[in-house]
């Protein structure tokens, strides 16, 4: 029996962790939705050769989760909160 590469899937979740590092989340979360999609389409089209497919949702779900947030927290800036522009990593828009 073939072992059943997960490698692309678990990259997607290694890249979602990195939803503590200010505006650098952004790139990663968007790597991890991309890897974690395109995972599992080829879970889908091949069960027999590829894996993982909890560690991609689970990315993909960390991910999305942290543009929720982070958006929501420019909206905010944006609105008068001065001090999650700073915590965000955008006081220039303070």
């Amino acid at each position: 029996m073939q072992k059943k590469s997960r490698a692309m899937a678990i990259t997607s979740f290694v890249f979602s962790l990195f939803f503590w590092v200010p505006l650098l989340n952004l790139f990663f979360g968007a790597l991890s939705i991309y890897l974690g999609i395109k995972s599992l389409r080829k879970i889908k089209k091949e069960p027999n050769l590829y894996g993982g497919r909890w560690l991609a949702i689970i990315g993909i779900t960390l991910s999305v989760i942290v543009y929720i947030t982070y958006f929501t927290g420019v909206g905010m800036c944006l609105s008068g909160y001065r001090q999650i522009c700073s915590n965000i990593g955008l006081e220039f828009l303070a």
